[in-house]
């Protein structure tokens, strides 16, 4: 119902939404929770940790491969932070100095240096089409 309501929406304002297909690779991504954030560019300083997202999913990955497809994104920039949920908490855990344990990635491959990239570095644009990312989780 949700879905149907955005969908009107952008059509009756003349904007077609865009299609976000991410594919994460990373060793230790089998039988596991993979949390996924979208973020937009409208509150980019909550990139990547708050919890205040655009829009989230949560699969279970079969393998070391797993593809996850966001619909009904409005154009706009976006960047996306991904991690494996091992003990499936909902949180990425990190060890007494802040570094992460449980594995994780952001598109475009963006690394932080002391911390994670910023939104700036992970941003890329999505249109009224498919746009694919890839992912690899360290």
């Amino acid at each position: 119902m949700k879905r149907l309501m955005i969908a009107a929406m952008l059509m009756a304002t003349g904007v077609q939404a865009g299609e976000l297909r991410l594919e994460l690779q990373g060793k230790g991504l089998a039988g596991h929770l993979i949390r996924i954030a979208v973020y937009s560019a409208n509150a980019p300083e909550q990139f990547p940790f708050d919890e205040k997202f655009y829009r989230g999913t949560v699969n279970e990955a079969a393998s070391d491969h797993l593809t996850v497809t966001v619909p009904d994104l409005p154009p706009g920039k976006y960047a996306v932070a991904a991690y494996v949920d091992n003990n499936k908490n909902g949180k990425l855990d990190k060890n007494f100095l802040g570094v992460p344990k449980e594995i994780y990635g952001f598109s475009n491959d963006a690394r932080g240096i002391f911390g994670p990239p910023d939104f700036a570095e992970a941003a890329f644009e999505i249109g009224e089409g498919v746009v694919t990312k890839s992912i690899q989780l360290h």
